[in-house]
């Protein structure tokens, strides 16, 4: 049975996240972006722990389709499900997968007060670029319909990041045509490139420092933010090592426990 939206709703998905299970909470049916905005920062905040910077999800068009929205997501990324190169990670029930992505640190809060949030001030905020991996998946039943209120409600379908190697010449990389290739046991699964993420991944991190703008806040010197997907979501088993190769870098490593 359903379970209703009350006040306890944000507790229990929390509880979810930290066990590992799922519930039928019904966060399809909140009724806007701002509502589910603010049942995410109630979940956020029963989670608890220290937020280290932020998620963007829906960067393509096949995503937003998926999920009907008109533009991407975000969540802050606690730091304790931050983990590093290599680790092995269990996995949870309602993982939907894993996927690729370009992440950045800031060097500096952006924007400062009177500066302009666009590409050239944006990119003397920005300390570095590095490989990542994110894991999504869902603290609700595969019952509730997904669709933009319930990602965004549900931590954005962040499960857990794993933060790469830094790409030291990223500036002079086009990252947009970057390839980029999910690979399963040695075997390619998926690949795309970094256009897939609002064209480029420092406009998805434009993207992120206007919306937070709007909202009176800003990013921070310190955090990173992940900018989507560049090669979908694979679906990963139990015992399967999942490497994220970025053009011809050292891969990126997940072992799956």
């Amino acid at each position: 049975m359903p379970m209703v939206l009350d006040a306890a709703a944000p507790t229990m998905l929390a509880r979810c996240r930290r066990s590992g299970t799922v519930c039928n909470l019904t966060l399809n049916e909140l009724a806007s972006r701002s509502e589910a905005g603010a049942f995410q920062a109630a979940a956020i905040e029963a989670l608890g722990g220290e937020a280290c910077g932020y998620k963007i999800g829906a960067t393509s068009v096949e995503v937003q389709r998926l999920l009907s929205c008109t533009e991407p997501i975000y969540a802050p990324i606690p730091r304790e499900y931050v983990l590093p190169s290599a680790a092995v990670f269990r996995i949870p029930d309602g993982l939907l997968g894993v996927e690729c992505e370009f992440g950045f640190l800031m060097s500096r809060d952006y924007p400062a007060s009177g500066e302009a949030t666009e590409m050239a001030t944006l990119r003397s905020a920005v300390a570095g670029c590095f490989m990542a991996l994110e894991l999504v998946g869902r603290r609700v039943s595969a019952d509730v319909p997904l669709n933009e209120a319930s990602s965004i409600a549900d931590y954005a379908l962040n499960v857990a990041v794993v933060r790469g190697a830094p790409i030291a010449d990223w500036e002079s990389r086009d990252l947009a045509m970057t390839p980029v290739r999910a690979m399963l046991d040695g075997v390619i699964a998926a690949s795309g490139t970094g256009a897939m993420a609002l064209d480029h991944p420092v406009k998805a991190l434009l993207w992120l420092a206007r919306k937070l703008h709007r909202r009176g806040a800003r990013l921070r010197g310190g955090e990173i933010v992940l900018t989507g997907t560049c090669t979908g979501i694979t679906r990963v088993a139990p015992g399967q090592m999942f490497e994220g190769c970025f053009a011809d870098l050292s891969p990126v490593q997940l072992r799956l426990g």
